[in-house]
């Protein structure tokens, strides 16, 4: 790496800001990877609302969830004589108190939304406040891991859910949480997003990252480790302070004819959500599922509106044509299901549909299920 000439870095940078400017409405390579070390990190710990009309937590149910009220009660000076004493209370709810890292990091001062949820009986967190918590990492391994950060204030229920709620930007990070993606050999990891990952996407990027950002000196700045990640050296004179490397990297515009994915399908039966890529394709089949009535009308030799010939089957055919990158008959998933909302399928029907043509072989993807 001592090859590496700085005006060389800002030749490719210049390049980098010059593609970017040509391309503003492209994809960057910061959409389609992450860094590996900036992942997803929440602080947890264990904390008390109070203030709720008598749908807290209560010690008929549960004493243990007014161990940690009582013991509230005593540092704030009043101490009660025993458990029995709270077998009553219903202003009090134990909760759970999780704040989410945003992946670059935090610094000491930085407010953050954090969620409760309960723990025990309570029946709701409406028009309770979260009492001051602290908040750590989870080591369920290490004694005493140190405070990161402290949550309070009131709780506002978001959902149906009375038991869940938020306390917006009740949570203050109090010791400086960094990432430092680059390793020291001076390298660092890009990690393909999961609806991207395969072989040919980290060969692509791999050659996309050498061809954007040249080095004297070096002959691949960045390798195809797997079909996940792909390996960067950072050049030596940035490794003290790579911010500005990072950003020339992450910032490279891509080719959107150069995103070439697996076929998918994703299905959310929360929301009742099917996601279908135009390419997932299903060979030649015919479907009969429970509820699934198919009516076909034939005319009669005098066609009349009020009395026509009515013919039902439970089966639906769907023809295929032959795939123009193979020689077997396929078609796509899409003609399908516009075939069953033309039937009136219900989406809780056409996704078992499609779960039982995964499990026969039928269709060409990969099912995700959210």
């Amino acid at each position: 790496m001592r090859g590496l000439s700085r005006w060389s870095w800002w030749l490719s940078l210049l390049l980098s800001i010059a593609l970017g400017a040509e391309t503003a409405d492209a994809t960057s390579l910061q959409d389609l990877v992450r860094l590996r070390g900036h992942d997803r990190v929440v602080l947890q710990g264990l904390g008390i609302v109070v203030g709720l009309d008598g749908t807290g937590d209560t010690s008929k149910d549960s004493f243990v969830a007014v161990r940690p009220y009582a013991e509230l009660l005593a540092n704030l000076g009043d101490p009660v004589g025993g458990l029995n004493e709270l077998s009553k209370a219903g202003a009090f709810a134990i909760v759970l108190v999780q704040m989410e890292i945003p992946p670059a990091g935090a610094m000491d001062g930085t407010r953050l939304d954090v969620s409760v949820d309960t723990l025990f009986n309570a029946e709701s967190l409406s028009g309770g406040r979260l009492v001051f918590s602290p908040l750590r990492l989870p080591r369920p391994h290490k004694d005493n891991p140190p405070i990161m950060a402290f949550a309070s204030g009131p709780i506002v229920i978001e959902g149906t859910s009375l038991t869940s709620g938020r306390v917006r930007g009740g949570g203050q990070v109090i010791r400086d949480i960094r990432r430092n993606p680059v390793d020291p050999n001076g390298r660092l990891q890009l990690v393909i997003k999961e609806q991207y990952a395969g072989y040919p996407m980290a060969a692509r990027l791999s050659d996309l990252v050498n061809s954007t950002m040249e080095f004297s000196g070096v002959d691949r700045l960045a390798i195809a480790e797997n079909a996940v990640s792909i390996q960067v050296t950072v050049p030596t004179a940035e490794q003290a302070v790579p911010a500005r490397f990072i950003a020339a990297l992450m910032s490279i515009p891509v080719d959107p004819s150069l995103i070439e994915t697996e076929a998918r399908i994703v299905i959310n039966e929360r929301t009742g959500t099917i996601l279908v890529t135009s390419d997932v394709e299903i060979g030649p089949v015919a479907i009969s599922h429970a509820g699934l009535t198919i009516t076909t009308m034939t005319p009669s030799p005098q066609p009349s509106a009020l009395a026509p010939s009515i013919q039902q089957s439970s089966w639906l055919s769907i023809n295929a044509e032959k795939s123009p990158r193979s020689e077997t008959s396929t078609t796509h998933l899409d003609t399908l299901l516009e075939a069953l909302r033309q039937f009136n399928v219900p989406v809780a029907d056409q996704i078992e549909i499609i779960y039982e043509l995964k499990r026969s072989g039928a269709l060409h993807a990969e099912v995700i299920h959210e």
